[in-house]
């Protein structure tokens, strides 16, 4: 065994065993109301609130993910996720800030769902948009497994099918038993692990490589290819200003209908908290893109054809003190568990909600039995996706682009901005259509084939939502 399969078996055991300990601590106390399992009681602290946003905003996707985009796309992902971050500073600080008011306002509603449609007044709104975040988040949750059991697979050798299915049932334990309060509580360790590994790496590799020589490490990188890593539009030409700013919008706005991230709006104790959260929202998204940055560039460097750009990190893990490397790692997994059980939870989470919407003779009991049995289906569900995970990854990307199409809608909503009901359906239902047809080869013969269709139908949909407000005025 090498000292960094020793040492990715230590911090893995450490992580496991305080999952377990969070598991049975909330077995042994079943205390507490529905509030204080699906919104922590509304009274996380600050540092946990910035833990938690950390761990649900910058997990497995913005550093594994980014990074293979800077290993083969080059620079231009530094500006689009810049522009995100920035933009989802600026939702936390108004989508985020009503939505946590609505919550005090509105104590007996707990789903955000229904705290953004709630000025619409429509449970089949509610319903069909629960419905779209049902088939939207389930294959983005699988591809969380996904990146978890790759991950394991090639770091320490553990068997893909086996990790996953292990990884599920560790999460849907310890997400069911103590519900976000657990949740919070694995984030704020896994945040801590991922944050430290990181920078641990970064300084090892550019230590190694460079001897902390940046214009050296620029020099080599632009070196690489023509056009260069390091200008717009990149060695494969990717990067136009379309997409950079349909990609920024993508990571910021279509994070917002996503119950999982919503829910973090609601559980911060002080609304002063948030409004700290957005002030520090483009610093933590700079310094995880400037992480990724430098394992990206810099593994196109030392670590050229390799197969996936997603296959950087494990390629530069290995490559520096055992110690570090696997500590990194085993954050890097923590975070894609962390990702994978917050969807678990919101998933049962709303449905259960809508189920019992308005109804006064529902109990505690009820509502944890239905939602119990939501979270085990959608686990289900999870690994039978994760089998294929080249499907997942496409699926994924195509989930976020789903959900962005609900977003005008849920902003209109939250606003209380007057539109008729129909305009809310046609909205959501044309902006969807748009991304199912850019699945399809028709979508390459139309006039603006080159911009994506995720964008189009955010536009198509926010088109439609302005419509309907002349509609309803008039």
């Amino acid at each position: 065994m090498t000292p960094y399969i020793l040492w990715a078996f230590t911090f893995l055991t450490f992580y496991l065993l305080w999952l377990v300990y969070l598991t049975v601590k909330s077995w042994m106390n079943k205390s507490g109301t529905l509030r204080d399992y699906f919104l922590a009681g509304n009274d996380v602290g600050f540092i946990p609130s910035l833990l938690t946003f950390w761990a649900t905003y910058f997990s497995a996707a913005a550093l594994i993910g980014a990074s293979g985009y800077y290993y083969i796309h080059g620079i231009g992902n530094f500006l689009f996720a810049s522009l995100g971050y920035c933009i989802l500073a600026v939702v936390t600080g108004t989508v985020g800030v009503r939505l946590w008011k609505l919550s005090r306002k509105y104590p007996t509603i707990r789903s955000p769902i229904q705290l953004y449609l709630r000025s619409f007044n429509s449970p089949r709104l509610e319903t069909l948009f629960v419905i779209i975040s049902l088939l939207c988040l389930v294959p983005y949750m699988a591809a969380q497994i996904t990146g978890f059991a790759r991950l394991l697979e090639g770091a320490i050798g553990l068997p893909y099918l086996g990790t996953a299915a292990g990884a599920l049932i560790i999460i849907y334990l310890y997400s069911e038993s103590g519900g976000l309060k657990n949740i919070v509580r694995t984030d704020v360790l896994q945040s801590l692990m991922t944050i430290i590994g990181c920078i641990g790496l970064v300084i090892a590799f550019l230590w190694i490589y460079w001897d902390f020589d940046f214009r050296l490490f620029f020099k080599d990188v632009d070196a690489l290819y023509i056009p260069s890593l390091m200008g717009i539009p990149g060695p494969k030409h990717f990067y136009t200003p379309i997409i950079i700013i349909s990609l920024a919008v993508l990571i910021s706005l279509g994070a917002v209908p996503m119950a999982h991230n919503a829910q973090r709006y609601m559980i911060v104790r002080e609304l002063k908290y948030l409004k700290r959260i957005m002030f520090l929202f483009p610093a933590m998204g700079i310094f995880v893109t400037m992480v990724a940055m430098v394992l990206g560039l810099g593994g196109a460097v030392h670590f050229p054809g390799l197969e996936s750009g997603d296959q950087v990190i494990g390629r530069v893990t290995a490559a520096v003190p055992a110690a570090i490397g696997a500590l990194a790692t085993i954050g890097i997994v923590a975070s894609t568990m962390s990702t994978a059980d917050s969807i678990l939870l919101s998933v049962g989470f709303i449905v259960s909600e809508q189920k019992y919407r308005n109804n006064s003779s529902q109990n505690y009991n009820q509502i944890r039995s239905l939602n119990r049995w939501c979270i085990l289906t959608v686990t289900v569900f999870s690994f039978m996706a994760s089998i294929q995970p080249s499907l997942v990854t496409e699926f994924a990307f195509n989930a976020f682009g789903g959900m962005l199409q609900i977003a005008p809608v849920m902003i209109v909503g939250i606003y209380e901005i007057r539109i008729a009901k129909i305009w809310a359906f046609i909205s959501a239902l044309s902006g969807l259509s748009i991304v199912v047809l850019g699945n399809t080869p028709l979508y390459g013969q139309l006039p603006f084939n080159e911009i994506p269709h995720y964008f189009v139908g955010f536009i198509t949909a926010t088109a439609m939502l302005v419509f309907g407000k002349i509609c309803t005025k008039n």
